[in-house]
């Protein structure tokens, strides 16, 4: 018996506070023109469980320009608001029927609501005086700091149709702390072609992080606002100015209705300006004291570092991809790069960092920096790479942190593979050389018969050395004149080939190549040392050979550690290649 009771008065609690449910009704003026537009707002309160939209009545007066709908929710208890943005048609008098809501099998009806339409702004009833003194809202003290100051600044200017605010997370951040700027347009009334300014920065880094759209309830006025947020950070100690940011808009003005005015166009007022005041930023210096060699100018907090090695496994010679991976806020691009420790036994060619952005977290903008090394081993062996460090100022706890990676091991087997080419630094010591043949003939010794006519005429010796001199000059004229050519062909190809060459590799083949062609210096077989030396003997300047390693060592770890940056990379390096092989044609004898 107490169970049944118990279900039914359950029962009845529920139908009581179905029973409860209150719609009403109300508009933003009961006064406006055909230029203006109208918003229709429904509250439906003391409701739970599935909601159904509320029934229009016919409006014949009005065209419904666009809907949006708000709901809270407390203790199961929801508040709807239903917001209508209306558009009047015609001048005259006009009412908005009974709203129906059905919950609960129950029907709720509003009260009519009276408007009146008028042609022009002149024919408006005057308002009546009140009073100047103006109570200013506040914002929630439960909202974040840059909401709230965005909020209170937008209710200090709630006498304005349309106004721009703007405000900052963090007045004073330390170098390369992240912080955000939003700015806020407002407006209470329709507006037509707005192009948008972005506020100049002095002394930041700034990007652009998201956008957003809502609302503002300032003084019984419904306002909306277009948002745009971006992500800052100082460059230097000392004050950052944000500009003012601006919107240039313009309101309508015509005798056509607002609908015949959206879809057939129509004269529109002067443009007007709005701006955001500007904004001083201080950036405070990290501190000095306790400062690690492995910081490179992070500020912030969530920091990751990662590491791995690819393949872990090779033979003497063969490179290994080491790879560093910072996360964390979307400040690290501006970061320096990272040191690699030294390891013995390994060539290491650092690769140029890569940076970008990672998916948001908790409405924060996240980013990431890769710093790629390869690494050379010269011999066979198991070696360890230490663990590398990455540290980070967090500016809440004013602690230096220090992150490090896990070290990782490289197994190097002896190299199965053999040089193709010819090592003529071992060439006088004679071993691996195999003789292919003589190309001396010796003379034969027996007599020659008596000399006939043609051998008399031998013995005018003059005339037989004007004939024999005028011979080799001619081959010796023949010879030069084929070794110039030649030479001139092989710069000719380099410089061709380098202006065309579309990748690191293709400008060491063009510069290979010319060193063959022009000078017979192979550089397949050749160290650094023994070039340079080569080019010293044909009278190349030492300030020229410099430029020259400069180029080939560039050239080197190319092969090894690519830029990451295409052709942009290869363009760099064919032109330094082109202004070397210039100065070397120039002096080489």
């Amino acid at each position: 018996m107490k169970k049944t009771f118990l279900i039914l008065s359950l029962l009845c609690a529920t139908v009581w506070a179905a029973a409860q449910a209150t719609v009403t009704a109300s508009v933003d003026k009961n006064a406006l023109t055909l230029d203006d537009e109208l918003t229709l707002t429904v509250r439906v309160s003391g409701v739970s469980g599935n909601m159904v939209m509320p029934q229009l009545p016919s409006l014949p007066a009005f065209n419904v320009y666009s809907r949006e709908v708000e709901q809270n929710t407390v203790n199961d208890n929801t508040t709807l608001e239903f917001r209508y943005v209306m558009l009047p048609r015609f001048a005259g008098p006009a009412t908005i029927g009974p709203i129906t809501f059905t919950h609960g099998g129950k029907t709720y009806k509003t009260a009519p609501i009276s408007v009146r339409i008028y042609r022009t702004a002149q024919s408006l009833p005057a308002a009546p005086k009140a009073n100047r003194t103006r109570t200013v809202e506040r914002a929630d003290p439960a909202l974040p700091p840059l909401e709230a100051s965005l909020a209170n600044q937008a209710y200090a200017r709630g006498n304005e149709n349309y106004f721009l605010v703007a405000a900052v997370s963090n007045k004073t951040p330390y170098v390369n702390e992240p912080f955000t700027l939003a700015v806020r347009f407002y407006y209470s009334q329709p507006f037509y072609e707005a192009p948008y300014q972005k506020p100049s920065v002095t002394n930041l880094f700034m990007h652009s992080a998201s956008t957003a759209q809502g609302t503002q309830a300032i003084g019984g006025t419904l306002y909306r606002y277009e948002e745009q947020r971006y992500q800052l950070a100082a460059a230097a100690p000392g004050a950052g100015l944000i500009g003012p940011a601006s919107v240039r808009y313009q309101t309508g003005s015509s005798p056509l209705s607002a609908f015949d005015r959206l879809f057939g166009g129509a004269a529109v007022s002067e443009e007007q300006t709005a701006e955001s005041a500007p904004i001083t930023i201080h950036a405070q210096a990290v501190p000095t004291d306790g400062r690690p060699a492995s910081f490179y100018g992070a500020v912030g907090q969530g920091y990751t570092l990662t590491a791995a090695a690819e393949p872990a496994a090779v033979e003497a010679g063969e490179a290994v991809n080491v790879t560093v991976t910072v996360k964390g806020p979307d400040n690290l691009k501006s970061t320096g790069d990272l040191m690699f420790p030294s390891l013995a036994g390994f060539k290491i060619y650092p690769a140029a960092p890569e940076s970008g952005s990672l998916p948001s977290a908790n409405g924060q903008p996240r980013g990431y920096k890769t710093f790629k090394t390869v690494l050379v081993p010269a011999a066979s062996g198991v070696y360890v790479v230490p663990a590398v460090k990455w540290s980070y100022f967090d500016p809440k706890t004013k602690q230096y942190v220090t992150l490090n990676t896990n070290p990782i091991q490289l197994t190097v087997t002896p190299s199965t593979k053999t040089e193709s080419g010819f090592n003529f630094a071992e060439a006088s010591g004679a071993p691996g050389l195999q003789t292919l043949g003589s190309d001396v003939r010796y003379l034969k010794t027996t007599y020659a018969p008596e000399p006939g006519a043609l051998a008399k005429l031998a013995a005018w010796k003059n005339l037989n050395a004007l004939f024999l001199g005028l011979l080799a000059a001619g081959a010796l004229f023949a010879s030069v004149g084929r070794k110039s050519l030649a030479q001139k062909r092989a710069y000719a190809a380099a410089k061709n080939a380098l202006k065309k060459a579309p990748s690191e590799e293709a400008v060491a083949d063009a510069v290979s190549g010319y060193l063959q062609e022009k000078l017979k210096i192979s550089t397949g077989s050749l160290p650094l040392k023994s070039i340079l030396a080569a080019l010293k003997e044909r009278g190349v300047k030492p300030s020229t050979a410099e430029a020259f390693s400069l180029l080939w060592q560039r050239l080197d770890a190319a092969r090894f550690a690519p830029s990451g940056h295409g052709a942009h990379s290869a363009t760099n390096l064919s032109t330094q290649a082109q202004d070397v092989l210039k100065l070397l044609e120039e002096e080489c004898k």
